[in-house]
């Protein structure tokens, strides 16, 4: 058969192609990559015992003072060990997490000129990350919100927006009025990306406004003479929030700007963020390194980031978030953490034994539960089989010799530590992953619940530092 020679150039450049394919489904390990990595991580330790506590020195700047979401982590660990792993593997540019909550993970990627991919099954995180990756139209996000700002001083209605299951049970009447002239004039924005950045700021007067305390991430009203006796302004609650976010907003654009990251107000790398369950989650591939930190057990008993997420999101436009998001997400307070982790506590006899086979950790750990509610071992192992199943989707993510980074916490239930680090690490080792470092850090400034029982029991987290088999 005769070839052209147009033919044959296009032979030529796919065969390069897939020659280079080849070569960057692997991520560069040496033989002293592991010792390099290991030795500069723990030479931190060493220096300063308490150092991954980041005490007095966890200020959220930039992107990361845009909203309080439950236990977000510390910015400077992300950013510490970004800046070592590069040290190590200069190489590294696509960066994942399958739990991407707030996005803290992806912002200090950004600053760090990462491309960068992230999952999460709750919408508002969805949002967040949505709105803290860009675009960075600082001057017209300015002229934008006079001009909301204008919209909302000029409505004089007083109906209500919308419309839930117990709308009164957590919002007076003069709540709701106020926060339905923010929601019209946010929709009255032509600008899907001002739109959404918006949406943050009324997140923000939603949890400050409602009548669920604030101490707690659970959905807690608060006594009826505490809600007759507080004074609430939503709107001015609403433009403070605003006028904060534009500043942490123009502080990262600044930052982005200065190391040459953003071209017309875009950033130059690849940011997608996607709504989906981890556990059959298509989206994250050709990964380098995964940073993540994941629920430390099932939402409801550790920490409830659907039922923090509801009544934010019953005032959102749904549609703005994601274009055809299921309603069914806002069902009950419950929905979205019955879809999380350990949601559902529906067991069969024979995972509760495939986990007791393939961990010893866990193993161990149920014998001490022996003499306990029977309901305390399934909610362990529910969750425990929901992440074993997110396992295989990570890990085919990551190309082989990548590095993975798990923070962890080891809560308790019925008074026994749970070793989520133990467990963890059994069932990545499996895989072929292999172990380089274990660092602990003393929790003294990660966002957490002042009532909450992870808070009071929970004084260390575990960094797992891991490679995947080449």
């Amino acid at each position: 058969m005769k070839i052209d020679k147009t033919s044959l150039l296009n032979i030529c450049l796919n065969n390069e192609i897939w020659q280079n394919r080849t070569v960057v489904e692997m991520v560069a390990v040496q033989k002293h990559h592991d010792d390099l990595l290991r030795s500069q991580l723990e030479a931190l330790t060493e220096a300063d015992k308490d150092y991954w506590s980041f005490k007095g020195n966890s200020r959220r700047e930039c992107g990361h003072g845009m909203f309080q979401y439950p236990a977000m982590m510390v910015p400077q660990i992300a950013k510490t060990i970004l800046e070592q792993a590069c040290a190590v593997h200069p190489d590294i540019e696509n960066v994942g997490d399958p739990f991407v909550g707030s996005g803290t993970i992806m912002t200090e990627s950004m600053m760090h000129g990462l491309s960068f991919y992230g999952v999460d099954i709750n919408p508002l995180a969805i949002l967040l990350c949505r709105v803290k990756k860009g675009p960075f139209y600082i001057n017209a996000l300015k002229d934008k919100t006079m001009l909301l700002n204008s919209r909302i001083d000029g409505d004089g209605q007083d109906s209500i927006e919308v419309n839930f299951h117990n709308k009164d049970k957590w919002f007076t009447r003069d709540v709701q009025v106020s926060m339905s002239k923010i929601r019209r004039a946010i929709r009255k924005e032509g600008a899907l990306w001002a739109r959404r950045f918006f949406w943050v700021a009324l997140a923000e007067a939603v949890r400050l406004t409602s009548n669920s305390r604030t101490s707690t991430f659970k959905l807690h009203t608060r006594t009826q003479q505490d809600i007759v006796d507080r004074v609430c302004d939503p709107i001015g609650m609403f433009k403070r929030a605003l006028f904060r976010n534009i500043h942490h907003y123009e502080e990262q654009a600044r930052t982005l700007s200065c190391s040459g990251q953003l071209a017309r107000g875009h950033y130059k790398r690849e940011v997608k963020i996607s709504l989906a369950d981890v556990r059959n989650a298509q989206e994250l591939s050709n990964l380098d390194i995964i940073i993540t930190s994941p629920p430390y057990g099932d939402n409801a008993t550790t920490v409830p980031y659907g039922q923090y997420s509801y009544l934010p999101l019953q005032w959102i436009d749904l549609d703005d978030v994601e274009r055809g998001l299921d309603t069914k997400y806002l069902d009950s307070t419950h929905e979205i953490d019955f879809r999380s982790l350990g949601g559902s506590r529906r067991l069969e006899k024979e995972e509760l034994e495939s986990l007791q086979d393939r961990s010893s950790a866990f193993k161990n750990y149920v014998q001490t539960l022996n003499d306990q509610p029977r309901d305390r071992i399934i909610r362990v192992a529910a969750f425990f089989r929901d992440l074993d199943n997110s396992l295989d989707p990570i890990l085919k993510s990551l190309r082989p010799g990548g590095l993975m980074v798990w923070t962890l916490g080891n809560r308790k239930v019925g008074g026994k530590r749970v070793p989520l680090d133990c467990v963890l690490t059994e069932l990545l080792q499996l895989q072929q992953a292999a172990m380089l470092c274990k660092l602990t850090r003393r929790i003294s400034s990660k966002r957490m619940a002042f009532k909450n029982n992870i808070a009071e029991t929970m004084s260390n987290e575990t960094i797992l530092v891991m490679r995947k088999a080449i």
